[in-house]
């Protein structure tokens, strides 16, 4: 009887653990990795290589509002480069928006957020994040993998 049990409990652990979690559940994940500044979990949330593209905001040429400046982009291939740019560039990001939005998000729709990456970014799924709301809308936008949903890739701007 003893024996059933354990083996009842062991069943129960390895359905847990091999529970592949849908792509808004992984990006509800990501988004908490970020905002705690969770190294550790977000390398585990994510497949390498990675490739991140951060995006400025300036005032727009006319004086009057923001428009979109310089973009910095990485790729980062193994876990030290992965763990040195996030223990020192994602702690100043933080997404407060909990709502993780999929429908209608495209390439298309992020043409000049992604110029010159929609190739790259056209094989994954993408999931929208707002920082919040204010003169600017910043974001946050995964590329998760479309067979295992970890991230593939990431625009902050």
């Amino acid at each position: 009887m003893a024996s059933l049990a354990v083996l009842s409990i062991t069943a129960c652990n390895e359905s847990n653990e091999s529970k592949v979690l849908t792509s808004i559940e992984q990006a509800q994940l990501i988004r908490l990795a970020i905002n705690n500044n969770d190294t550790k979990k977000l390398l585990s949330l994510s497949s390498l290589p990675l490739f991140i593209r951060e995006q400025e905001w300036v005032t727009a040429n006319d004086g009057y509002g923001f428009m979109l400046g310089n973009a910095k982009q990485n790729h980062l291939t193994t876990d030290d480069e992965f763990n040195q740019y996030f223990n020192t560039s994602i702690k100043t990001v933080h997404i407060l928006g909990e709502q993780v939005i999929t429908e209608d998000i495209t390439t298309t729709l992020f043409a000049d957020e992604l110029k010159n990456t929609n190739s790259y970014w056209n094989k994954l799924n993408l999931h929208l994040l707002k920082r919040g709301e204010g003169d600017v809308e910043h974001i946050v936008l995964l590329g998760l993998d479309k067979d295992t949903n970890k991230l593939r890739a990431i625009y902050m701007n």
